[in-house]
């Protein structure tokens, strides 16, 4: 996987409902050039949220999916100031997104990254850059985490 660049980070995502955080992401995605189809891409995203919630707790989310339309394995990182309910695994309602899509074939390197990021998510210093840092700061952890 490439590493993110700036544009791959959103520190003020428009929406106040996980459908309309979603099809930013979707949107973002798609202005990248990282998906064919983004609202194939957005429907995958709301399929894996209702098997469950990608909330992984402490304002953070991790949506992702594996489609045919995505072009090569993406990472996005969105945050806004006011939080959205996001049916998280500790109730609390989120306001950091770390998007990741993979082409239909690299579920391995979906479930590589998503372990590489559940790993480092654990930590409060992590948890911290990501709602307060730069896009600068937000870049070097990502990358970083994502190189390991």
């Amino acid at each position: 996987m490439a590493p993110l660049t700036p544009d791959c980070i959103n520190l003020n995502i428009s929406g106040n409902t996980p459908y309309s955080i979603l099809k930013s992401l979707a949107d973002m995605a798609f202005t990248r050039g990282f998906i064919s189809d983004k609202n194939q891409f957005l429907q995958t995203l709301l399929q894996r949220e209702k098997l469950h919630s990608t909330g992984f707790g402490s304002g953070i989310a991790v949506p992702h999916g594996k489609s045919r339309v995505v072009k090569h394995p993406f990472v996005l990182f969105a945050r806004r100031e006011n939080p959205v309910d996001w049916q998280a695994a500790d109730g609390e309602p989120v306001n950091g997104w770390i998007c990741i899509g993979v082409p239909q074939e690299g579920e391995e390197n979906q479930v590589k990254m998503i372990g590489a990021l559940c790993r480092k998510i654990i930590h409060a210093d992590f948890i911290s850059q990501l709602q307060q840092g730069d896009v600068s700061q937000i870049l070097t952890q990502l990358n970083h985490t994502l190189s390991d």
